[in-house]
């Protein structure tokens, strides 16, 4: 679903075992037209080596995800050089359209690639990575810190715990979206190699 205002098309289907939301494209994905096409951002490695897909894909086969039952979105549609340049309505309109697009589709689990993301999406400050206390109408909330590579508070085997243990959540999740064995997800404390 590609519109005017939007240089990345999402991809999203009713249904999903778990959609991606990152904050906005960076200008080379604006130009692009492909998720997370900067070279140097970790999103693309971090997916296979952390097992939740199968074989390595680039930005440039963005649209496979599906394959995979996995969908990719972002909060903000407007290309922009830094996310510090989308305004607070912006981020406000872009939690709302995204909130209409993830009850529409109801994916099994939802990640946010980027704790101010989640910040933006539920209006609540200090967010930790991990699995969070609260769910979007039986949605389960992921959040991992940025792929990107100029994250620095996260190094890559930090970011690579998250992601692993964001495979084990959507793997024990059934279609129902509970957990095969009907208890809690698992949750997160800070990984090793994290700093404040």
């Amino acid at each position: 679903m590609l519109d005017s205002q939007q240089d990345v098309p999402d991809y999203l289907r009713p249904g999903l075992k778990l959609v991606i939301v990152g904050i906005n494209p960076g200008m080379r994905s604006g130009s692009s037209g492909y998720h997370y096409a900067f070279r140097g951002n970790h999103f693309w490695p971090l997916l296979y080596e952390a097992g939740i897909l199968p074989e390595p894909l680039t930005y440039a086969e963005d649209h496979r995800v599906l394959e995979y039952d996995i969908g990719l979105t972002n909060l903000c549609d407007r290309t922009s050089r830094s996310a510090d340049e989308l305004s607070r309505d912006e981020l406000q309109a872009g939690a709302a359209s995204l909130r209409a697009k993830l009850l529409l589709h109801r994916p099994r689990v939802v990640c946010f690639n980027g704790m101010g993301i989640y910040e933006a999406f539920s209006g609540r400050k200090k967010v930790s990575p991990g699995l969070q206390p609260e769910q979007l109408e039986g949605m389960l909330l992921y959040v991992v810190p940025s792929s990107s590579g100029r994250t620095a508070a996260y190094l890559k085997p930090a970011k690579l715990a998250l992601y692993r243990e964001l495979k084990s959540l959507v793997d024990s999740v059934s279609a129902d979206g509970f957990t095969s064995t009907g208890v809690e997800a698992p949750s997160s404390a800070r990984p090793e190699g994290a700093t404040a």
